[in-house]
């Protein structure tokens, strides 16, 4: 009994102790946001074609079922065209619609990523061109200087 209470004591103890030094401390510690330089740009990519891909799988997999159950219906292999009548699906049918979904979704987030890689190196040579760091201007107090002309002898 007394070696239960000595066990209950301590826990105790530790408790309060712990407990003392989390509201103890003043110390801020909200993590600072993310720049824009601490991730390459290849991770941003990758994670806006995730985002993409996944965002956009489950209404790719509705409109594929849609698609399916419409060709089965046309192709009177199905009496009823409902278009969100999933059970009667077989599941190699299941199957082939999800692996079309997730072909057509990474599609998807493959030609979002080649239009934005496009869209940056279309801005970035834009930038380049515009800030190469030569600029003539026209100075209307300027000297203009002719250019000699070539001669015939000049030529040969």
């Amino acid at each position: 009994m007394n070696h239960i209470r000595t066990k209950t004591a301590i826990f105790i103890l530790f408790l309060l102790i712990f407990n003392l030094k989390l509201f103890g401390e003043t110390t801020d510690t909200t993590p600072a946001p993310y720049t824009q330089e601490e991730f390459p740009q290849f991770l941003h990519d990758l994670r806006r074609f995730e985002i993409i891909t996944l965002g956009s799988m489950p209404f790719v997999t509705m409109d594929a079922a849609i698609v399916y159950n419409g060709y089965k219906f046309f192709t009177h292999k199905s009496d009823t065209f409902n278009p969100l009548a999933t059970a009667d699906y077989k599941p190699e049918e299941m199957k082939s619609i999800i692996i079309t979904s997730l072909c057509v979704s990474a599609g998807i987030g493959l030609s979002d990523y080649i239009i934005r890689l496009v869209k940056r190196n279309r801005t970035l040579a834009k930038t380049r061109q515009e800030n190469t760091g030569i600029s003539i201007k026209e100075d209307p107090e300027a000297t203009k200087i002719e250019l000699p002309q070539k001669t015939e002898t000049d030529t040969e």
